[in-house]
């Protein structure tokens, strides 16, 4: 309702797709030796592939809303999501070449890694769907391909103490021109 709204009244917004796969995880990885899919003895590169979709609501030019969820495989080759909603602010505006940086909140969840044999509890809420609801943030580079799309690159959390990178695509409703030498024009 919110983006209906918000698309009704002319304000920027835009919606975006992205893969991912590669990360890495800076916890304790107790459970690394029982990861399936690592790419390194020690679990600290994480191959987790999979897709995070987003839509974004700017309230000016440099302030946005971002509702972001991720879907992908984790290293126990089980299904995990990333719920995220974050407080976005643009950095810069150069040319076709912008940087944000967002800070929210996001919960964690993953089929449950009870079941695995030799499993050493990390910290989240346990059940069918084990989850984990902590402070996120993300940092995102984007670049202008045209009028209403960009091409987007993120490093975002994949997980409580994990960040992963984001290849992606952000399509625009609207898009107001900042009216400055070095800025295509979006009128």
């Amino acid at each position: 309702m919110l983006c209906i709204s918000a698309l009704m009244c002319n304000a920027q917004s835009n919606i975006s797709a992205a893969l991912t796969g590669l990360g890495a995880d800076f916890g304790d990885r107790e459970n690394a030796p029982l990861y399936k899919i690592k790419a390194d003895d020690n679990g600290k590169i994480l191959v987790e592939p999979g897709i995070r979709l987003g839509a974004e609501l700017y309230a000016n030019d440099f302030t946005s809303l971002k509702f972001a969820q991720t879907i992908r495989m984790d290293c126990m080759k089980k299904a995990a999501f990333t719920t995220e909603l974050m407080l976005r602010f643009r950095l810069f505006k150069i040319y076709k070449h912008s940087l944000s940086i967002g800070f929210g909140g996001a919960a964690f969840y993953r089929k449950t890694w009870q079941d695995i044999e030799g499993y050493k509890d990390d910290g989240y809420k346990n059940g069918t769907l084990q989850n984990k609801v902590l402070p996120t943030a993300e940092l995102e580079y984007n670049y202008v391909i045209s009028k209403k799309n960009d091409l987007s690159f993120a490093v975002t959390h994949f997980g409580p103490k994990a960040v992963g990178f984001a290849v992606g695509v952000k399509h625009w409703f609207s898009r107001k021109s900042s009216h400055c030498n070095t800025c295509p024009s979006f009128h």
